[in-house]
């Protein structure tokens, strides 16, 4: 008998449903559901994990947080303990009997930490069993046919590798994360985390929100012209755009009054522009969140796509199509859509298929539809399938062909611009509707022809800080430091935002708590907040990986390198302990009082219990704003563009999904999701109150 062990509940099913030779049965454990059948010939038994099954911890002598067993934990051994004892046991249940075992979890570097996790409990009961492993990039039925009549080696390099940045990110994270929560006195659930990862990328975000607040504007302005051609207007701007110096300024002012302006020249240009590139994961996340995504629930998503059986793998670094992929399979298959079936005919009628390419990697093909889902999809899910979809007929679909049209026309000695540009072929950007492009028709113009013009307008305005970082280009950036990798980046943003260090939106704002970690690690240490020490650490990973440097080596380095972190740490405990007590005060106010002046700050009843906002200077100030009685809340760092005070990020206790408004009564910005967190919050109410009223009782 041959015992298959897949990473979840979804790919066991889906492998057990692509390669069962005999009729599927299964049987329920408990939460873990066996399948049995038969696979080239041999009775199988596919049993899922969920993830890892074991946890990497401190001994039980560290439980209690406190400062004089920092310098310890530095150097403690780290356990391996269960961490999924309903899994380990099925495992333990079917590994005496089996004769040979195939680890077919994911094929990265995590996949193979789990893959040997599963390993070392089969030997437990069954030395002799021969194990091997399916190497595979998507569930499909063939794929996985391949993958199982080519069996190989697990590979202990690799899952060495993932141990390795496990026991380094638990080391650092617990040893800083301790120090800074202690000296903050933030325990219990609202602990201060301190990352490998984490803490770097948080500089970043705190970096570009400095840069925010110390920007000192700059006003200029911008003149346009609105002109006239066979009958249709069009606006041209002044060639400098924004406009700095006075004297310049009022020189263009005076030609408010000029009747018309003659045509320099016209210049026409087709421009070619070639498909996109195959999506890897950080591309994939980035187009995601520039459609609405959050960056973890869009890899979410992905991932269940992929258990599924629908799309490829999602953790890739690869943006170029392997020879072995048979592309003319996929488009078969996504010919039976009514949806792409018009586009698939246009590429296969064009000839021989030619992608795009561009970055090459080794590990696993560009994210690409496999399969169109026979199952009901959520919207969400969908969506994220037509998004890799279109991009993947994208790529193999002719560049798109474009006009663009430049007008230059002289008004009393100054040059105006306009730009036109139109779509003469659309090529790829037919299929790949994701690609926004606004075309700007201008009318027909001929040069040295005298145009009217209708009106010039001047635009006063002010330079703008730089803006703040989105999901998706914090994203792109944390792939260029090599900051992460591509399964652990989501994981971050999800973890600094679960953790109140930035906004939970789309455009990341980091809270006053954030400043305070990053501003005092900054002083002691540059390595723990600049991406190099984790890109070298990164390096270290690799070099597991490929059998030249040994785990044990690169953790024990990692050791005095915490070592040295946390010792600066503590002589410099005071000050830091002072800064990170003014911070929190800061992260508990909303703003200033409209009446008064003074904070407001959040407030909880001692009589009602119920939470409001209320002034520091009550009882002189009565001003007070309501809150949501129920749920999570806390006070965002973004403020509310109209009246300016801090708004609030809630969600209830049933529901992850976050609604950030203004509580300000006399304000209506937000409208629409406050109203619909208030309906959250009274339907999670009826239902505490349902669960409160005895069985039987009439209402």
């Amino acid at each position: 008998m041959q015992l298959i062990i897949a990473e979840k509940s979804t790919a066991a099913e889906t492998i057990a449903k692509n390669l069962g030779e005999s009729r599927l049965k299964s049987q329920e454990f408990g939460p873990v559901k066996v399948w049995f059948t038969k696979i080239n010939g041999e009775d199988s038994v596919i049993v899922p994990l969920k993830g890892h099954i074991k946890s990497v911890v401190y001994p039980d002598t560290f439980k209690k947080w406190d400062e004089n067993t920092l310098l310890k934990m530095v150097d403690s051994r780290l356990d391996y303990v269960p961490l999924a004892e309903e899994n380990i046991e099925v495992i333990n249940k079917f590994s005496g009997k089996a004769d040979k075992v195939v680890i077919a979890t994911d094929y990265d570097t995590e996949g193979e930490s789990i893959g040997f996790e599963a390993i070392d409990v089969v030997r437990e009961k069954n030395k002799s069993a021969k194990i091997f492993r399916s190497v595979f990039s998507s569930l499909t039925a063939k794929e996985l046919t391949d993958a199982f009549r080519d069996l190989q080696k697990p590979n202990k390099n690799l899952s060495d590798s993932a141990d390795a940045r496990r026991e380094i990110d638990l080391i650092l994270g617990a040893v800083l994360t301790r120090f800074i929560s202690l000296a903050a006195k933030r325990l219990g659930n609202s602990f201060l985390s301190i990352g490998r990862v984490q803490t770097p990328t948080l500089t970043l975000i705190v970096d570009r929100d400095a840069e925010r607040r110390s920007f000192k504007p700059e006003k200029y302005s911008r003149f346009m012209a609105t002109l006239e051609s066979s009958g249709s207007a069009f606006i041209a701007e002044h060639e400098e755009g924004k406009i700095f110096d006075s004297k310049t300024i009022e020189r263009l002012r005076k030609l408010k009054n000029a009747a018309s302006g003659t045509v320099e020249s016209v210049n026409r240009k087709v421009r070619r522009v070639t498909p996109p590139k195959p999506f890897n994961t950080t591309d994939f996340l980035r187009s995601a969140a520039a459609i609405g995504f959050s960056v973890p629930n869009a890899m979410r998503l992905v991932q269940g796509l992929y258990m599924k059986g629908y799309v490829s793998y999602p953790r890739t670094d690869s943006q170029a199509y392997p020879p072995t992929l048979d592309l003319g399979e996929i488009l078969r298959e996504l010919s039976k859509s009514k949806t792409y079936k018009k586009y698939v005919d246009g590429i296969t009628g064009s000839g021989a298929l030619h992608p795009t390419k561009g970055k090459e990697a080794r590990d696993h093909p560009p994210i690409h539809p496999v399969k169109i889902p026979t199952g009901s999809l959520s919207s969400q899910e969908n969506r994220i399938f037509d998004l890799i979809t279109r991009r993947f007929l994208a790529t193999l679909s002719d560049e798109s062909k474009e006009e663009i049209i430049t007008v230059k026309v002289n008004i009393k000695g100054d040059v105006f611009i306009a730009r036109g540009s139109r779509v003469m072929i659309p090529g790829w950007r037919e299929v790949y509707t994701y690609s926004k492009y606004e075309e700007n028709i201008l009318p027909d113009i001929k040069e040295k022809a005298k145009l009217k013009i209708k009106s010039m307008n001047e635009v006063e305005d002010q330079t703008n800080p730089p803006s703040h970082y989105s999901q998706g280009g914090i994203l792109k950036i944390m792939e260029d430091l090599n900051l992460g990798t591509k399964a652990t980046r989501p994981e971050i943003l999800k973890k600094l935002m679960e953790r109140r260090y930035i906004s939970a939106s789309k455009t990341l704002i980091p809270s006053e708590v954030a400043f305070a970690v990053i501003e005092n690690l900054k002083k002691i240490s540059k390595d723990l907040t600049g991406a190099g020490l984790t890109a070298s650490l990164e390096t270290e990973m690799k070099k597991i990986e490929a059998g030249e440097k040994s785990k044990d080596d690169v953790v024990d380095e990692s050791r005095e390198m915490v070592r040295t972190i946390l010792v600066d740490l503590i002589k410099k405990k005071a000050t830091i302990k002072e800064l990170m007590h003014q911070a929190l005060l800061k992260q508990y106010v909303f703003g200033k009082c409209p009446r008064s002046g003074g904070d407001l700050k959040m407030i909880i009843s001692k009589k009602t219990h119920k939470r409001f906002v209320g002034c520091s200077d009550y009882p002189k100030c009565h001003f007070g704003m309501p809150l949501p009685q129920s749920g999570y809340m806390f006070i965002s760092p973004q403020t509310c563009p109209k009246c300016g005070i801090h708004m609030i990020e809630w969600r209830s206790k049933e529901n992850k999904r976050v609604y950030i408004f203004c509580v300000n009564p006399a304000c209506k910005v937000a409208k629409e999701d406050k109203a619909k967190a208030k309906k959250k919050e009274k339907k999670a109410g009826a239902k505490t109150e349902a669960e409160k009223a005895p069985s039987g009782t009439n209402s």
